[in-house]
């Protein structure tokens, strides 16, 4: 048996603190249930919360929609454009669809820019399949929108970094139709608005009537459900629906979360300090980072790499989520599985002590951020139902949940404690890139249905 040395006897007591700066155990889930319903309630009322609770003016569909529909995906270093031919009659949608890698000056410079860009590439996408006749368009657009009706939104603001000006508190709608009308593209019009959450949801909800809530856990992190336009006290004038989806940005949510020095840390060197706590702890973004500074903490006790911090690891956002996920992902009692990952990086002096803490902090806080998840969806679904009564679905995509080992069972197990036999009643669904079917199938339905149902057009 190898001897024990002082620094895994360091590590050891290093790793017992860190799962305590880390836990958030079911009494204190239960305690941030509790608030997230408050901010829930009073958003839906119009009073300060750091949940937004914004109106999306789209319901959940009928699952008869049909017609030939173009989707535009916007949310991530990717832009998705497809065309989807809904049937209405319960078989899987034919589509066809294309990604288009947007630059980093379309992000961070102008709005101009970024609308620019996507009307060449919806161009492109309708020359390379010889559509030329006319088509709505549904428009999925993942960050936060104060929308006015089904086809009308501004962006409240930018989130995941981007800083493209002259977008914050416009029209996006006008913004992307006036990019088309600039690219000459006369054969599409822009019928409906929504985010990526919304579609996922609707998306599923199509063929699941049980689906009544969406979740986004991936390079960021949101939630949206179904709940009685009675209750939303923003203005949704013509809309006369008896439900609607509501948006909440639950990436913002700010109370009862277990925060540390390195969440803190984290916030404070962030773009939008004090801003998207909720999202900080949770998504693919910043996952990375938080193992990154708690990495650092240790080396800087000469706990890890003999003290001297490998230079691929010294900068903001070293280790991206994809590597942590690859990290505990091993299996390997020695490490070498991790210790390979980080040599990949240029961490080639990584011992095994090294690659098994960083695995062991990964886990920690990955963890984490599941329970967080389930707490914040386990209110969501509970809020229009507390008792679980009946059936859930809730139609999740992102690559976190996707793809991170153990998320999914981490999040099922804290139903589990929350709920006991019922959590069997919630049923988490992949919903692979839904956000653009369901931006297809939201403009199906809004063509299907009269201004009454969704408000002025």
């Amino acid at each position: 048996m190898p001897r024990r040395t002082r620094l895994e006897s360091g590590l050891q007591n290093a790793l017992s603190i860190l799962a305590d700066q880390f836990a958030f155990p079911t009494d204190r889930m239960r305690t941030m249930m509790a608030a997230f319903h408050e901010d829930m309630d009073r958003g839906l009322a119009g009073l300060p919360s750091s949940l937004r609770m914004l109106p999306t003016f789209a319901d959940n569909p009928s699952g008869r929609e049909k017609g030939d529909v173009l989707a535009l995906d916007l949310g991530g270093s990717n832009v998705r454009l497809l065309l989807a031919r809904l049937t209405g009659d319960g078989r899987e949608p034919q589509v066809l669809s294309e990604k288009f890698k947007l630059e980093p000056e379309h992000v961070s410079t102008t709005g101009e820019a970024l609308f620019g860009a996507i009307a060449r590439f919806i161009k492109e996408f309708l020359a390379g399949r010889r559509l030329d006749g006319s088509y709505p368009l549904g428009f999925t657009f993942s960050f936060p929108l104060r929308q006015h009706s089904i086809r009308r939104g501004e962006l409240i603001l930018w989130t995941k970094g981007w800083t493209a000006s002259g977008v914050e508190g416009r029209d996006v709608v006008s913004l992307l139709d006036r990019a088309l009308e600039g690219q000459g593209v006369g054969g599409v019009r822009v019928v409906s608005l929504d985010n990526d959450t919304t579609g996922t949801q609707v998306a599923r909800a199509y063929f699941d009537p049980a689906c009544d809530t969406g979740c986004i856990l991936g390079t960021g992190t949101n939630i949206c459900y179904r709940e009685r336009a009675a209750r939303i006290q923003a203005p949704i004038a013509g809309y006369t629906r008896e439900f609607m989806i509501v948006n909440m940005e639950s990436g913002n949510f700010n109370r009862a979360l277990p925060r540390n020095r390195y969440d803190a840390r984290l916030d404070a060197r962030s773009e939008n300090p004090a801003g998207q706590w909720e999202e900080k702890m949770v998504s693919g973004k910043y996952l990375g980072e938080l193992v990154r500074l708690a990495v650092a903490d240790w080396t800087g006790r000469g706990l890890l790499f003999e003290g001297r911090l490998p230079g691929p690891l010294a900068g903001r956002d070293g280790l991206a989520g994809e590597t942590i996920s690859a990290i505990i992902a091993d299996p390997s009692e020695d490490a070498d599985g991790a210790r390979a990952v980080l040599a990949g990086l240029g961490a080639d002096g990584a011992g095994r002590d090294d690659a098994a803490a960083v695995r062991a902090i990964g886990r920690t806080v990955v963890l984490r951020a599941a329970r967080i998840a389930a707490a914040a969806l386990a209110a969501a679904v509970t809020k229009n139902d507390p008792g679980l009564q009946a059936a859930h679905t809730v139609a999740v995509d992102g690559s976190i949940f996707e793809k991170m080992p153990g998320f999914r069972e981490s999040m099922r197990a804290a139903f589990g404690e929350l709920f006991g036999a019922r959590a069997e009643r919630i049923t988490l669904a992949l919903t692979h890139d839904g956000s653009g079917l369901g931006a297809a199938i939201i403009a199906a339905s809004t063509g299907a249905h009269s201004e009454a149902y969704y408000g002025e057009q």
